[in-house]
């Protein structure tokens, strides 16, 4: 009796599995079973940074959907990328550099139930990572050299490659990462440059740079082209420039550093920093630090570069060069710096308010000036001892020299310059830095409130100081400035810094 239960019960079970292997393995069968209904490919190509893939299924096969996969190799492990239910399939702004496979599983149903079927779109593509451009070594303090390059945002980083020749053997002294990536300010439509600098290299050595990019997909890292290669010599350190100054009118002295490597210097200079620069002098001896450069305009900018260079296997190595700006400024001028005025006038970079009359006096000097004036329809020479800020003086004595020498004459019968009103007072004549020209015929007014003075009527009154005429562009050109200030109009005052 118990036999037959036993038997009964495996012939049972036996029913259920076979039934349950039917119900699976119908529903569903490989590829290999039906390879006659996979996908057959239509399109497989790159546009722009996208690649699209096209397919059409064989007559009597309807796909209900189709799942996508790319691999970085033939043989490789393929990820899941989406599953469409059309006919193609586009992966957009694909990575640069990385190579991609892609196999298509097409889902489908026929009359022995759901299926599946798989087909590869064979050729790999890459969407190309160009090599570096724009290439520029140059050499630099410390036996340096710099690589300059155009950086893209389609990789992760670069390594540099060096020889020291240009067909020779390269080999690899740097990975960088790419800086141009971690800059959120970074915008394609910019051009981005990245550096790379190589210190303590061989003296007088020529040496070749090549650059390529990478990037990073998945764990794996993918190159790019060599660029074409770079040359540059190593060459010895630059000189600083210590000083420049204006000791006497249209003379600029600059003075250096002394360059131990050095077997000489050349001067050069230029009226714009990245203008062609003139050569001025060259010294053969590594002791000679000063230049003294003249026949100069004052208020002009002048740009200076002197170059160390070294005798070296018959030619010279030269050092690394850097501009320095110094303006002619013996005398005050009309463009002249904030600071450049508060070290004339005060000695200091900053506007420094005298407490007192006292100490106002220590800082100003008396000068004599001749100007012109006029009795009846002719002209004389009149001559005013004024008080004025001490570090403007030599400035002022050459503007009134100027006034007095101009064709115009312009007729002066009264000028005041220094006069202590009060240590809370903002006037720039407690500082000795404005002038008070004619001032009853040059009134200063608040719109139609006549505040001093008695009229300002440059048609009819000799004294009265036109807006444009040479008596007021030579004070503009030594920095003194009208005193109009909106709707309060100062006709008689001219400031140094225009308060």
């Amino acid at each position: 009796m118990k036999k037959q239960i036993f038997k009964n019960l495996y012939i049972f079970l036996v029913f259920i599995l076979m039934f349950s292997c039917f119900f699976v393995f119908g529903k569903k069968v490989s590829a290999n079973e039906n390879q006659n209904a996979a996908p057959i490919i239509t399109y497989y190509g790159l546009n722009g940074n996208d690649i699209t893939i096209q397919w059409k299924a064989p007559d009597g096969v309807s796909y209900s959907e189709v799942d996508i996969y790319s691999a970085t190799s033939p043989n490789g492990s393929y990820r899941y990328e989406n599953t469409v239910s059309g006919n193609s399939y586009t992966n957009t702004y694909v990575a640069k550099g990385v190579p991609y496979y892609y196999k298509l599983e097409a889902s489908y149903e026929d009359n022995e139930g759901y299926k599946t079927v798989t087909t590869y779109a064979g050729k790999c593509i890459i969407n190309p990572l160009p090599a570096p451009s724009s290439l520029e070594a140059s050499t630099g303090n410390s036996h340096s050299i710099t690589v300059k390059w155009k950086a893209s945002d389609d990789c992760d980083g670069y390594q540099i490659y060096r020889s020291v020749s240009p067909d020779g053997n390269y080999e690899l002294v740097q990975t960088v990462s790419n800086e141009s990536r971690s800059s959120w300010w970074y915008d394609d439509d910019d051009e981005s440059f990245q550096t790379y600098t190589q210190k303590n290299l061989e003296l007088g050595k020529i040496y070749y740079y090549k650059i390529r990019p990478y990037t990073t997909y998945i764990d794996e890292t993918f190159y790019g082209d060599f660029s074409n290669y770079i040359s540059c010599q190593v060459t010895i350190n630059g000189t600083k420039i210590k000083s420049a100054s204006s000791k006497k009118k249209k003379i600029n002295t600059i003075t250096w550093a002394k360059n131990d490597e050095a077997d000489g210097y050349i001067v050069y200079y230029s009226k714009r920093e990245d203008g062609n620069y003139t050569k001025l002098k060259t010294f053969t001896s590594r002791n000679n630090l000063s230049y003294t450069h003249t026949k100069l305009t004052n208020g002009t900018a002048y740009y200076y570069k002197i170059q160390a260079y070294k005798n070296f296997n018959g030619g010279k190595l030269y050092g690394p060069m850097t501009p320095y700006l110094k303006y002619c400024d013996y005398y005050s001028y009309a463009d002249e710096s904030y600071e450049s005025r508060c070290r004339r006038a005060f000695g200091k970079s900053y506007y420094a308010d005298y407490k007192s009359a006292k100490q106002a006096k220590k800082h100003m000097k008396t000068i004599t000036v001749k100007v012109w004036d006029k009795k009846g329809k002719k002209k004389y020479t009149r001559k005013f001892r004024i008080t004025v800020n001490k570090g403007l003086a030599p400035s002022i004595k050459e503007m009134f020299k100027e006034i007095y020498k101009s064709k115009e004459r312009f007729p002066i019968h009264e000028i005041g310059c220094y006069s202590w009103r009060g240590k809370n007072s903002s006037s720039e004549h407690c500082e000795g830095l404005a002038f008070d020209i004619n001032s009853n015929e040059n009134y200063m007014i608040q719109g139609k409130k006549v505040l001093a003075g008695s009229l300002w009527k440059p048609k009819k009154n000799r004294y009265s100081i036109p807006l444009n005429c040479k008596l007021v562009k030579i004070l503009e050109k030594y920095g003194f400035h009208r005193g109009l200030w909106g709707s309060r109009r100062d006709y008689m005052h001219f400031s140094y810094f225009g308060g």
